[in-house]
């Protein structure tokens, strides 16, 4: 039996359903049963837990062969001490494993978890990392590279002319899709393997925003499209307009110091190993155009050039 955190999220719901397409026994935990409804239909064992409560979580990791651990990469917008959240699920989720004496784990980290601090809050996917390699098992930390799927909160930008963030335009960033990252763990938790690793995932290719911008231009027929440079200073204001609490803020701030900086970079050369399938115009013509059209079809049309007026 699989194990499966976070198994609603974009990454865990990929790990269950290709654990279940392998013949895999899963069984899949999320705070609430309605969550769990449509992976409970497909074969999944549902499992309801809090992801601090150390004796839920012990108990469903109970006889399990491997697990997939994951913490909440998204941001809480209004928690006022995102990384101490953070630590209290790692801290809980360790606890859990060496109770259970689970032999392999899977974890999803990311690019820069390198870096104790300085990094928003893949300092806490640090201390993940720290923590489950105490634990007397099999490690592999997958180390993703920024989710494609962050473009989908640029919708609203995107009906004003622009796609708009505080990244500097022509740096590369290894842009990943999350289902490749759920195959690649599903994929880690049925390899047999005696030692721990640590493999990062680069997505198909390295892409700055401004190469970002002009796919999705393309691809949504917009032609006029264009990358705008958030300062950090507007960026932060716009956080803060938004109701996300000055914790938050600052670790979103962080990121992006972190990316322009270089302080937050792949270490791993790019290979067959760390290269994901799929490409940013699937991702666009596939995710974000339907998405966008949508909204388009709900709201103001845009127009070249409005974003100018």
């Amino acid at each position: 039996m699989f194990v499966v955190t976070g198994a609603t999220g974009r990454t865990g719901r990929v790990v269950v359903e290709e654990l279940l397409r392998a013949g895999c026994t899963v069984r899949a935990i999320g705070r609430n049963r309605a969550g769990l409804a449509s992976l409970e239909a497909i074969g999944a064992q549902a499992f309801t837990a809090e992801p601090t409560d150390r004796a839920a979580l012990a108990e469903a990791f109970d006889g399990a062969e491997g697990i997939y651990v994951m913490v909440q990469p998204n941001y809480i917008p209004d928690s006022p001490n995102f990384l101490a959240h953070q630590r209290a699920i790692v801290d809980a989720m360790t606890a859990a494993l060496a109770t259970a004496g689970v032999w392999r784990v899977v974890t999803l980290s990311s690019w820069g978890a390198d870096k104790p601090a300085g990094t928003g809050p893949v300092a806490g996917l640090h201390y993940l990392e720290q923590r489950i390699n105490t634990l007397d098992a099999v490690v592999t930390h997958l180390r993703a590279g920024y989710f494609m799927e962050n473009l989908l909160g640029q919708i609203e930008n995107i009906r004003t002319g622009v796609v708009a963030a505080p990244f500097d335009p022509d740096i590369a960033m290894p842009f990943i899709n999350t289902a490749d990252v759920g195959r690649a763990a599903a994929h880690s938790l049925l390899t047999q393997t005696a030692a721990s690793d640590l493999r990062e995932l680069h997505g198909e290719r390295d892409l700055s925003m401004v190469e970002v911008t002009e796919v999705v231009g393309r691809l949504a027929d917009l032609p006029g499209l264009r990358y705008e440079q958030q300062s950090i200073g507007e960026f932060a204001a716009a956080q803060r307009r938004a109701g996300v609490s000055p914790n938050v803020t600052g670790l979103m701030v962080e990121v992006a110091h972190a990316i322009n900086s270089r302080h937050t970079a792949t270490l791993q050369p790019r290979s067959a190993r760390t290269t994901t399938p799929t490409s940013i115009e699937a991702f666009v013509a596939e995710m974000l155009v339907p998405q966008l059209h949508t909204e388009l079809a709900a709201g103001r049309r845009w127009e070249p050039g409005a974003a100018n007026a």
